[in-house]
């Protein structure tokens, strides 16, 4: 039922921005990163260790790190928005944990935002809507047990999709992290914790 309910809203989300702009600002940016790059040099978070090695993306893939599970509308529904690759990296830890970070990259801002908003609900079942001051635009749903946020910088977004005992503090400080890394300010490299 939750997969019928997401696919719905992916397909509503595709006529929104095939037929017109969204007009937001996303639409005039430029910003571009390389997704592999970006979660190639996220430290390990406090209390949780990699899981394997950095993974390249393409469509299908993409949605199976956004969503935790394939979903073939999404993933047709990506190439009308105009994707062009991604990178995901996850981390787990005790009790459960589990924290994915998803960056794609995009021919345009105004589908990643609508999708990996779309997402960050499906992922988050009778989640409430989280909208972090820290990040402007950003749209997130949590619960007790889960969390999700994604934010859009010019052509590059940034998705976190976390569940068990992992709070707000550490997505938002993965979150920070991320903007760093796609925008060139943080080369610290895979091994150091911050």
């Amino acid at each position: 039922m939750r997969w019928f309910s997401f696919s719905a809203l992916v397909v509503a989300s595709a006529f929104a921005f095939s037929g017109c702009s969204l007009g937001s600002e996303q639409a005039g940016q430029t910003h571009v990163a390389d997704p592999a790059a970006v979660v190639s040099v996220l430290p390990a978070r406090p209390g949780l260790t990699t899981t394997g090695p950095v993974t390249t993306l393409n469509a299908a893939g993409f949605t199976e790190a956004l969503l935790g599970h394939p979903d073939a509308t999404l993933t047709k529904t990506l190439a009308s928005g105009g994707f062009q690759r991604g990178a995901s990296r996850t981390w787990t830890g005790a009790n459960g944990a589990s924290l994915t970070a998803v960056v794609g990259l995009w021919s345009d801002g105004d589908p990643a935002q609508s999708i990996g908003g779309d997402a960050a609900n499906a992922v988050v079942p009778g989640g409430t809507s989280w909208m972090p001051r820290e990040f402007s635009g950003s749209q997130g749903s949590r619960s007790a047990t889960a969390r999700a946020l994604n934010v859009v910088d010019g052509q590059v977004s940034l998705f976190l999709r976390a569940t068990g005992p992992v709070d707000d503090a550490m997505v938002l400080r993965q979150m920070s992290l991320m903007k760093q890394a796609e925008a060139g300010r943080d080369r610290r490299g895979t091994g150091s914790n911050g």
